[in-house]
């Protein structure tokens, strides 16, 4: 028991420390940040609650959370920030009723909006949901033929892999309506599944909340900084 409870206290010791020291790499190279445009897109929105997970928690309110902890970070390191939104509504005219059409003229505004700034980077935020409750991780999606987004994908998919020391997931091309229209460098991050019921008390977590943005972040600043040397 003495020796179990050593090696536990080494290990957690061993974690904080290299938590630590990673930390300070990342804030070495924040200078890429700098002047740099970054559009973060918390998905969905108003009358589109995207994924529902138990006792009515909505993808909606998980992805705002953490795209206003992302944007707070990203200022702070000097990057102009987006958001393509602030609270709980979609992009799309009042007027339009009809879900579809709501939904095609959000999406499209929330593209137009990274495109017509010209944005360095532009991150759209989602949770997932799946028929088994076993699958867990956060998952990163890169436009195909676009080495930009790949790039982005790949740096930011390293990072929030850190959160969970057994995850190997690696950036997936998207066929998303972002990823196909979308003229900068995009990435569409599906934060965690909503399906798990570990992510699912996680996510909900201002702590864990504030974990995930700081794995986007330095994802972010490794892509910037990685740009800065090419």
């Amino acid at each position: 028991m003495v020796l179990g409870t050593a090696i536990l206290l080494l290990w957690t010791g061993t974690e904080h420390l290299f938590g630590f020291f990673h930390r300070q790499s990342v804030q070495a190279l924040s200078f890429a940040l700098v002047d740099r445009v970054v559009v973060v897109d918390p998905g969905h929105g108003g009358v589109d609650p995207g994924a529902v997970g138990q006792n009515n928690v909505l993808e909606k309110d998980l992805v705002l959370a953490v795209g206003k902890k992302l944007a707070l970070l990203l200022r702070q390191g000097g990057a102009k920030v987006v958001l393509s939104r602030e609270g709980d509504y979609d992009l799309a005219d009042p007027e339009i009723t009809g879900l579809y059409q709501r939904k095609r003229q959000d999406l499209a505004r929330r593209v137009a909006l990274a495109n017509n700034l010209q944005a360095d980077a532009f991150v759209s935020i989602h949770i997932n949901s799946f028929p088994s409750p076993s699958q867990c991780g956060a998952q990163t999606f890169a436009r195909h033929g676009s080495p930009e987004s790949q790039a982005l994908a790949r740096c930011i998919q390293e990072e929030l892999n850190l959160l969970a020391p057994n995850s190997r997931r690696v950036p997936l091309p998207g066929d998303y309506y972002l990823l196909r229209h979308s003229r900068v460098p995009t990435v569409i991050v599906e934060i965690g599944f909503i399906t798990n019921p570990q992510e699912y008390r996680l996510l909900q977590d201002p702590l864990y909340q504030s974990k995930l943005a700081w794995g986007l972040y330095a994802g972010l600043v490794k892509y910037f900084a990685l740009r800065v040397q090419n």
